[in-house]
């Protein structure tokens, strides 16, 4: 417990003792994969524990292959990353040592899939057409691209930054995921070999992930629930927004799958969330239903989901989650006892009102355990409660259950090994909302489950 914390508002606050909580960092505990002698292995860190320890759960078959994609004159630069890639950096310090290492998975190429174009300004043409006569033994083999991308993704020409959605799309058509590199950034990289390998850790990670692995998993799962995230986009050339939904997720914090929507589908979304929880019910009896929502819920989007699910007749408590981040001319808070650094521990909690709170998730535990000042985010998180059942917060440990479950959600994230500050409930949606509904054709229904988009 803290002895003075500041919230910040137009003016700063003293909080008073009783609005300070914390959850406990154990329940943040993280499960990857087991020693040689069968041993479960835990950390709350995912960057320390993924230089120890196996992921959780290797990607289905042990076949996989990588091919590039790549303008003509970066032929040289995609040798020199394959071999960072597959044999790790050659820094000083050495914390990469090559995929197989780091994920288990083996780096092997299929040079009979390389794709090579020569309009740098626009590819598509060439890749598609070369695409068209390549075969594919999906049957024995799981593949991934590497596109080069001569352009980063804060080119100011939007035709140039959409080349990678389409290339995105083109792939995800073929059964095949893909993973963007800026060249130019590349480049730089290979030169900084001990940056390099960092960039190359987040890569691997995220590879893992789109095919079909799970780095790790929430150790503590002690609950029978089901979670759905809604997350949004707001795309500012069209000034229109985009939303994703019934992204479901086990209580351990394993992805299902997700669909997505444009802002005013209402029913969609409802019916949706409602199909969501007819498939996890259908197999296994929840103790509740969560909704992390982007905002909050107006009447006509919870509506029908009351409905369905008393058509349903689950006969379980629905709760809505509102979360939002928070921003520097926001409310927040800190701690005047630490160094300085002011960051209150990761899991503290403060209610600023009847069921609303900020929640802090950062990498500062206790005794500044595995903290150093480039990691975590200094901003809480705000979350509002509600639920259309009467009787939902009578138990008083709802609440805490409820921001415990959200603090273990923003553990998960799989495309960095940074700690997040937002779940994955808001964080997937929002980036599934940022690229799907630029696709042509939308989202194959098999890649529905998957983590492509990471």
């Amino acid at each position: 417990m803290y002895n003075s914390v500041d919230v910040v508002t137009p003016e700063n606050i003293k909080v008073s003792g009783n609005r300070i909580n914390h959850i406990n960092p154990e329940v943040g505990l993280l499960e990857f994969g087991k020693d040689q002698y069968g041993n479960k292995k835990t950390h709350l860190v995912p960057k320390l524990a993924m230089n120890m320890f196996t992921p959780y759960r290797r990607p289905k078959g042990p076949n996989i292959k990588f091919f590039f994609i790549y303008h003509t004159s970066h032929k040289e630069a995609v040798k020199s990353f394959y071999n960072n890639l597959k044999f790790g950096v050659t820094a000083q310090k050495k914390y990469f040592k090559g995929i197989e290492d780091y994920v288990n998975i083996k780096a092997s190429t299929s040079k009979e899939h390389f794709i090579e174009f020569t309009n740098e300004n626009d590819p598509l043409p060439d890749i598609i057409q070369k695409l068209e006569n390549l075969k594919f033994d999906h049957d024995n083999v799981k593949y991934a691209a590497f596109y080069l991308s001569p352009f980063d993704k804060f080119t100011p020409d939007p035709e140039d930054r959409e080349i990678y959605i389409q290339i995105k799309e083109l792939f995800l058509n073929e059964g095949i995921i893909t993973q963007v590199v800026d060249y130019h950034k590349m480049i730089e990289n290979i030169e900084n070999q001990y940056n390099f390998q960092f960039s190359l850790q987040n890569m691997a990670l995220a590879m893992h992930a789109k095919l079909g692995g799970a780095p790790w998993k929430l150790a503590v799962t002690d609950k029978k629930e089901l979670v759905i995230g809604v997350g949004a986009f707001t795309n500012q050339g069209e000034n229109r927004r985009y939303i994703a939904s019934a992204f479901s997720f086990q209580n351990n914090g394993l992805f299902r799958n997700f669909e997505y929507f444009n802002q005013n589908q209402t029913k969609l979304l409802a019916g949706s969330i409602l199909k969501a929880i007819r498939d996890f019910t259908s197999v296994a009896q929840a103790d509740k239903v969560v909704i992390h929502f982007y905002k909050e819920m107006k009447y006509e989007e919870l509506q029908p989901i009351i409905e369905g699910m008393h058509q349903l007749k689950l006969g379980v408590p629905l709760y809505i989650l509102n979360i939002n981040k928070t921003e520097s001319e926001d409310i927040i808070a800190y701690d005047l006892n630490w160094n300085n650094k002011m960051m209150p521990l990761s899991g503290t909690y403060i209610r600023i009102d009847s069921n609303q709170f900020l929640l802090f998730n950062n990498a500062r535990y206790p005794n500044s355990q595995y903290y150093t000042d480039t990691d975590g985010y200094p901003f809480p998180i705000k979350i509002k409660m509600s639920s259309p059942d009467d009787d939902a917060f009578e138990d008083a440990n709802v609440a805490l259950e409820l921001l415990t479950q959200v603090y273990q959600f923003s553990r998960l994230y799989w495309k960095s090994l940074r700690q997040q500050n937002v779940p994955i409930t808001i964080k997937y949606p929002e980036m599934v909302a940022q690229i799907a509904p630029r696709f042509n054709n939308g989202v194959p229904e098999d890649a529905k489950n998957k983590l492509w988009f990471l």
